[in-house]
């Protein structure tokens, strides 16, 4: 069997056209939408789209496309099979794999040192094909697809990097076992990525994906503060209101504003909670606050509104005074005033975690060698404060909606928002931190979180759809610390 690759042309441009696959096939372009993006391609940046006919003795089988752009300063950006398909009645005959032993050829002898492509996860049939070729996935999702790469010169290893991080590295991931990161990415062009590594269950083959639900620590506050925010815009709540008489047990000596609990200024002790086995029994709000789980009892121990303390405690007590004043748990009024309106499927308050949500969610440490092999997570009874669960990829469409009504209003208004985006002591807004950094070039907010087992990095622009968000299944210092790394050089390496 020859395999010839000969571009398009006035000959073999109406037979390429022609070609189709199966209907159980939907996850390949038409080879006429092909050539258009081609043909518009090549009027920007000539010679980058390169469309050839497949041919096998002579026979036309198939068709692919290549971007080929040398001087792309992204290097991963600079070699890419755009469009590959081989012909329905020609399939099952060898031709895919032999054509794509003759792309890797052209790629090699034209300089290129590593190839990459994208298609469906649900692809199998495709990703059979393209494993089978040598090559591999990276663990980034682009636009819904999986991009796969290989190696054109040396080891065909996979250089696993998001904005040329090496995220692997830097979280130390080692094999299919240990530990795991997702990352979720979306910058000032449009393009929105995701990046999986690792295990979500330590000591399991059990790979981190995109949907994979991760408990977000603290980062838990600011999506709190958003709900209240929606409330407030509509008029239902006030935030320089006394609520003292709300939550009069836990408030000797008033006053107390949700403003002053959501920017930690109320003077309130209960920095953080470690949570509980995963089987506790449930406990209420007021338990928590009257020190009856494991953490003391709520008291004011700093002036009112004289200085930032960061408490979880303060954070609890607003959300005890927010259900008191509405009616609503916050689980609820989340899933109405943000996760509906939002588009999220797999963002919420949910404490205890359903059941059916955890065949896809990560165990944080060694919890389930530890305490129970079937939820490796604590339970949270402390929602506001701690009690989220999410993904990377929702965590960035609220930071965009945040970003976008702090600029020109959308989910909040824009003067609430920038209300919430605004320091009110040492760089910290309403449950948000706000500052100007040099390290991203960028004016930005965001939030950390650190839950037992759980490491969450969430940080947005306030200038422009830019938002970062990784989620990690493991705590130490060195991972807190690498977390923010990537995120400063992933955030300042898609603006360059």
């Amino acid at each position: 069997m020859i395999i010839k690759l000969e571009p398009i042309h006035d000959n073999n441009r109406e037979a390429v056209l022609a070609l189709t696959v199966r209907e159980d096939q939907p996850f390949v372009a038409s080879n006429g939408y092909s050539l258009k993006e081609a043909e518009e391609t090549n009027q920007e940046h000539p010679g980058t789209a390169r469309p050839f006919a497949i041919y096998a003795d002579d026979r036309l089988v198939g068709f692919c496309m290549f971007a080929f752009d040398p001087e792309d300063e992204d290097e991963d950006g600079r070699y890419w099979l755009w469009r590959f398909m081989i012909d329905k009645s020609e399939q099952g005959k060898g031709y895919g794999q032999a054509a794509l032993q003759e792309i890797i050829k052209y790629f090699k002898e034209n300089g290129a040192d590593r190839l990459f492509l994208s298609t469906e996860p649900e692809n199998e049939l495709g990703l059979h094909l393209y494993h089978k070729a040598g090559f591999r996935e990276t663990g980034i999702i682009d636009g819904g697809e999986a991009v796969l790469m290989r190696m054109l010169k040396g080891p065909n290893r996979i250089v696993k990097s998001i904005y040329g991080v090496d995220v692997d590295k830097a979280m130390r991931i080692r094999g299919r076992k240990g530990y795991g990161v997702s990352i979720a990415v979306h910058d000032e062009d449009g393009d929105f990525l995701t990046y999986c590594a690792g295990s979500g269950r330590y000591g399991e083959d059990f790979p981190v994906n995109p949907d994979m639900l991760f408990q977000a620590g603290s980062v838990s506050k600011p999506m709190f503060a958003l709900t209240l925010l929606r409330y407030a815009d509509k008029g239902l709540i006030d935030l320089d209101a006394d609520i003292s008489g709300v939550v009069p047990e836990f408030v000797k000596k008033g006053p107390v504003t949700f403003a002053s609990l959501l920017s930690h200024t109320a003077g309130y002790n209960l920095h953080g909670f470690p949570g509980y086995p995963a089987n506790h029994e449930p406990l209420s709000l007021e338990g928590v606050l009257s020190g009856r789980g494991n953490t003391p009892r709520l008291r004011r121990i700093r002036p009112y509104g004289k200085q930032f303390m960061y408490s979880g405690g303060g954070i609890t007590l607003a959300e005890l005074a927010f259900t008191r004043m509405t009616g609503v748990t916050l689980r609820e009024a989340f899933q109405k005033e943000v996760a509906d309106p939002l588009g999220l499927k797999r963002t919420g308050f949910f404490q205890p975690l359903d059941e059916d949500l955890v065949a896809n969610a990560a165990f944080g440490y060694r919890l389930a060698q530890k305490e129970d092999p079937a939820h490796g997570y604590h339970y949270y009874p402390e929602h506001a404060a701690a009690g989220l669960w999410a993904t990377p990829t929702e965590l960035v469409k609220i930071g965009l909606a945040l970003s976008g009504s702090y600029r020109k209003g959308g989910l909040l208004k824009k003067k609430t928002a920038r209300r919430m985006m605004t320091p009110v002591m040492d760089n910290y807004g309403l449950c948000l931190d706000v500052w100007e950094s040099k390290a991203r070039k960028d004016s930005v907010a965001g939030h950390t979180g650190e839950n037992w087992g759980f490491l969450t990095n969430w940080v947005f622009s306030r200038k422009k759809d830019i938002c970062v968000a990784i989620m990690y299944n493991n705590v130490t210092e060195a991972a807190d610390e690498a977390m923010d790394n990537i995120s400063c050089e992933i955030f300042k390496n898609m603006k360059e």
